[in-house]
């Protein structure tokens, strides 16, 4: 069960944070009921919205789209940066994010860092491979599902991702 409250709206409008700390506003079952109703994006509208560039670091080739997926590379795949549409069918994706960022079972090892932090507004989950990688996520817009893959640690991650590439999702 996800718990949390919601911001207080001066319209009377049902709203909530958008994920915008560690325990979100809505429940699973509810992000479920929404995605679940939208139409995801066709192919083409992801690689419309896909950004072409992350800040210094372009991107290599054109992404790869499978389904409701697409997959880039940049900076001679400095960053790969990975979007799945959580609309419709595959609404899985988001919940199983909420999942995890909810799950407090990880466990830190000297190799392997579970890393849960808000990130310019967004709870964001990390697994950093300690001197080798790292796998950031977060939910944009409680319906795309983020994930940057990086040889950098989770900061440095963050940083070097624009998190406005993503406004034409």
């Amino acid at each position: 069960m996800l718990l949390g409250a919601c911001k207080e709206n001066p319209k009377g409008e049902d709203t909530t944070e958008s994920m915008s700390n560690l325990q979100p506003a809505v429940g699973e079952s509810s992000i479920k009921r929404d995605l679940q109703n939208l139409t995801p994006l066709a192919g083409e509208e992801l690689q419309a919205a896909f950004p072409k560039q992350l800040y210094d670091l372009k991107l290599d080739k054109a992404p790869f789209v499978n389904n409701q997926t697409i997959v880039g590379h940049f900076g001679g795949r400095k960053i790969t940066l990975t979007i799945s549409d959580a609309a419709g069918e595959n609404y899985r994706s988001a919940t199983y994010f909420l999942d995890t960022l909810n799950d407090n079972d990880f466990v830190d090892t000297n190799e392997t860092k579970y890393i849960k932090k808000v990130r310019n507004g967004f709870s964001t989950f990390a697994r950093y491979d300690v001197g080798s990688h790292t796998e950031l996520d977060f939910l944009y817009k409680n319906r795309f599902q983020v994930k940057l893959m990086s040889e950098m640690e989770p900061d440095a991650l963050w940083e070097a991702f624009d998190i406005n590439e993503l406004n034409q999702l």
